[in-house]
């Protein structure tokens, strides 16, 4: 919604002109609906010349006032009661009964209104009228009361006055709200739609704070949100910024002193005890390098791209058992992917080392399921509290408490693997198996459509 007539592009304006556009959207239909719907310029000249053939028939004595009736040619048939008869005694009730729905504003009397009714040849008033009920069965009546209480009776074998007041109030009322309800939601659905996009932006994101500042658009309070938001990305971009680079110094600067340690310990003469420095030394440089990596999020410079993620599995499973690991694949033979391989390798590789690690081995499952595939990766091992399911994801965080990374790592496995799943729009779920063991359940949405081929034979 664009707007350039210069009223301010704000959502207190789009609800003003909203509720503008609702009632100038009914006045229109109003005037629309008396003009086609309701009595018609013809249809008034005809109450008016009703309304003085009721004059003259009133002006009349009695004896001559059914033949002057008969005269009339404003109607089909046209009829005086006397007052006292059985009609007009009814007419009269039926008034009375029901004076507002079924009556005609267009009769006057010295100012006043006259009593007059309107009913078809549904209506139980028409059973004692002598006219033709089988030839006109649509047949339409106009009553109206003179002075003396005797009743001018009109006959219309076709809609000539319009229709009842309650069926035209509901049609009319129907048609408003109609009215209103589709100017709301086509105002609503321009005023949300910025709100969408903005909101969808964010989900492709995907919490990375190096993307790109998110687009200004919608009314101005949204705008002046989304430069907020916009402003905030740059501040935690800046910060990640000066974060990795103050891990990337270090690292490089321990190259050094770690260089000059391992040169010394070349002059121990104790073999066992220069073995134990220069894995020390292999420790403290294997730590900086993994943190770095991680904090470095290096995943997310790979371009994405099509590749055969059963294939990438099958791999991985082949060279875990080429070294004597017990590693097996369950699933297509191949399955089409989007996304970066070799982070979504080195995640899966974390998960599978995490198993082999704890449980032995590892059993990869790997299943489509509605809108993206599902791996699986279960393990025989101790499992992990339920305390603690979640926390394994922090950084750093290890269920072996000691620092020896021979059995409790860097705590950044599990971790690493998440941030490259969620960078792919997944996710990891961790649940303890019957049994025992632990099992890993990855979700990864598909960007094409899923191609896939059964696994041959074994």
């Amino acid at each position: 919604m664009n707007f350039r007539l210069g009223v301010p592009d704000t959502i207190a304006w789009r609800i003003a002109l909203t509720v503008g556009a609702a009632i100038m959207s009914v006045l229109v239909f109003s005037t629309l609906f008396d003009r086609f719907a309701g009595p018609s310029s013809a249809e008034q000249a005809e109450l008016i010349r009703a309304d003085d053939a009721v004059r003259m028939i009133e002006a009349a004595p009695s004896s001559h006032r059914q033949n002057l009736a008969n005269t009339v040619t404003i109607a089909d048939k046209v009829f005086w009661y006397p007052s006292g008869t059985s009609v007009a005694r009814q007419l009269a009730l039926a008034y009375l009964r029901d004076p507002d729905p079924k009556t005609v504003d267009s009769f006057r009397d010295n100012g006043h209104e006259r009593r007059n009714v309107i009913f078809t040849a549904s209506d139980p008033l028409s059973r004692s009228i002598d006219f033709d009920r089988l030839a006109h069965p649509d047949a339409y009546f106009m009553a109206v009361q003179l002075r003396d209480d005797s009743w001018v009776l009109f006959i219309a074998n076709q809609r000539r006055w319009g229709d009842l007041l309650p069926g035209r109030l509901a049609t009319t009322l129907a048609c408003v709200a109609l009215l209103i309800l589709a100017a709301s939601m086509l105002a609503t659905y321009f005023l949300a739609r910025p709100i969408r996009q903005f909101a969808e932006e964010l989900r492709q994101r995907g919490g990375d704070p190096r993307a790109g500042p998110v687009r200004e658009a919608g009314p101005k309070e949204l705008r002046s949100a989304i430069a907020a938001f916009n402003g905030l990305q740059a501040q935690l971009r800046k910060f990640v910024d000066d974060r990795t680079l103050m891990l990337a110094a270090i690292s490089h600067d321990l190259r050094t002193p770690l260089t000059k340690i391992r040169l010394r310990g070349e002059f121990i003469d104790d073999e066992e005890q220069r073995a134990r420095l220069f894995r020390d030394v292999d420790d403290l440089q294997a730590m900086a390098d993994s943190a770095l990596s991680f904090f470095r999020d290096d995943f997310r410079d790979e371009e994405a791209t099509a590749f055969d993620f059963a294939g990438l599995l099958r791999t991985i499973a082949d060279d875990y058992s080429d070294h004597g690991a017990v590693v097996r694949y369950a699933g297509p033979d191949r399955l089409a992917l989007i996304g970066r391989p070799f982070s979504l390798r080195r995640a899966c590789m974390n998960l599978v080392d995490n198993a082999l690690k704890w449980g032995g081995s590892a059993d990869l499952e790997l299943t489509c399921v509605p809108g993206g595939v599902a791996l699986t990766v279960n393990d025989r091992g101790p499992g992990i509290a339920s305390e603690v399911l979640e926390q394994v994801f922090d950084p750093f965080f290890r269920v072996e408490q000691s620092r020896n990374r021979s059995t409790g790592g860097m705590g950044l496995g599990l971790t690493s693997a998440l941030a490259v799943i969620r960078a792919h729009g997944g996710d990891i779920v961790l649940s303890n198996r019957e049994g025992g063991g632990l099992s890993v359940c990855v979700s990864l949405p598909v960007g094409s459509k899923v191609t896939q081929s059964p696994a041959p034979p074994l």
